[in-house]
């Protein structure tokens, strides 16, 4: 409380929390009265008297993790980030309308980075993206074949070495293609 009984204003506010943790980790007063349409004076107040250092050291070190469900905190905090991706991307594609209204091909290049990149981590989040997953069949590979052929030719003059290297190649090829799955059409 302040003077006279008045509420102070930005433990009034409702993102009050997110300015106490901005102010726990050295956000400016002027950014966050600017971003949070309050007084400068006001923040500074409140920071004196209701934001002591033991408050913004508990705010800094996080919450206590003891008794929480990581599954479920897990499943909250992977929708939060969508829900904060798509708001990002709505953002973003307004400032790459800007930048094309203006030509500004600098601003272009960068929304278009970032847009990629949201693009690319939404993905990730929804598994649409293989990540770190990639088949290559060597068998298919120009470079296969010709290896293979020269290994052969290699061989022409032992022809029992010569049968059962083709012999081993034909059964590992074998194997492999049995292996290979054709891909299911889209319904």
């Amino acid at each position: 409380m302040g003077k006279r009984g008045t509420q102070c204003t930005v433990c009034a506010h409702r993102e009050a929390s997110a300015i106490d943790l901005a102010l726990a980790r050295g956000v400016s007063v002027t950014a966050l009265a600017r971003r949070y349409d309050l007084g400068s004076d006001s923040i500074y107040r409140h920071r004196a008297n209701h934001l002591p250092a033991t408050v913004r050291a508990k705010l800094l070190a996080g919450p206590d993790i003891e008794g929480v469900d990581l599954d479920r905190l897990k499943e909250t905090e992977s929708e939060s980030l969508l829900a904060h991706l798509v708001a990002l991307r709505h953002r973003l594609f307004a400032a790459l309308d800007t930048a094309e209204e203006y030509n500004d091909a600098g601003t272009l290049t960068r929304v278009s980075s970032q847009l990629h990149a949201n693009l690319e981590l939404t993905g990730k989040l929804l598994g649409d993206l293989g990540v770190g997953v990639t088949n290559v069949n060597v068998l298919v590979m120009p470079q296969y074949v010709e290896l293979r052929v020269a290994l052969v030719q290699a061989l022409a003059s032992y022809p029992e070495a010569r049968q059962a290297v083709a012999a081993v190649l034909h059964q590992l090829e074998s194997k492999a293609a049995a292996e290979i799955k054709p891909r299911e059409l889209p319904s």
